[in-house]
């Protein structure tokens, strides 16, 4: 293995930066949904001091999660609610919300309209596009400007919102092929609304 290799390999078995967040943030002995657990990476950190249940869509809709309502303390998305078009994705959110405790933590990312993949690839609708190409082929993304992603969150509470260059960020397990170069996601901190 090279030292850039090595490198590299040691950036994607970190957490995200959400996945840190969330950690700091959240009570020991929580429970914890990952909503599209990926590669894992985020996985050994908070089962270390989380009760964790991590999901990705090979074992289940995001639509229509399995669990009752009021499950979860917290829950992390750092790559799910990037796919789909927006009303998949604001399915996503509202399962999202039915199965979280009020005032319960959530860390996810989104598409960034900066993202230099905006505009490119089949046109899905005015936020989303699909790669014809690469590790993502035929896999739709959904992009948005602050003003749209507030929109599109307004049943939560937003504690911090940020646009974020990702290439060296982004799972590699996803891009193994193609390596992301203009990659912008959107960093959102939320808080579930009082039920």
């Amino acid at each position: 293995m090279t030292k850039s290799s090595a490198a590299k390999q040691a950036i994607f078995r970190e957490p995200h930066p959400l996945a840190r967040t969330l950690l700091e943030r959240t009570a020991p002995g929580s429970s914890v949904l990952e909503i599209g657990a990926g590669s894992g990476r985020n996985i050994a950190a908070l089962v270390a001091t989380m009760k964790v249940i991590a999901i990705d869509d090979s074992d289940v809709s995001y639509d229509r999660l399995p669990f009752a309502a009021q499950s979860f303390d917290a829950v992390l998305s750092t790559h799910a609610l990037l796919h789909g078009t927006p009303a998949d994705i604001e399915a996503i959110l509202r399962e999202i919300a039915r199965v979280s405790r009020a005032d319960a933590l959530v860390s996810a990312t989104f598409g960034s309209k900066r993202d230099a993949r905006f505009g490119k690839g089949i046109r899905i609708g005015p936020h989303s596009f699909a790669p014809v190409d690469g590790d993502e082929a035929g896999v739709t993304h959904s992009y948005f400007t602050e003003q749209e992603l507030r929109a599109l969150l307004r049943d939560f509470k937003i504690e911090c919102l940020e646009e974020v260059d990702v290439d060296r960020i982004a799972g590699a397990w996803a891009h193994a092929q193609s390596p992301l170069l203009g990659a912008v996601h959107w960093f959102a901190t939320l808080r579930i609304s009082s039920k």
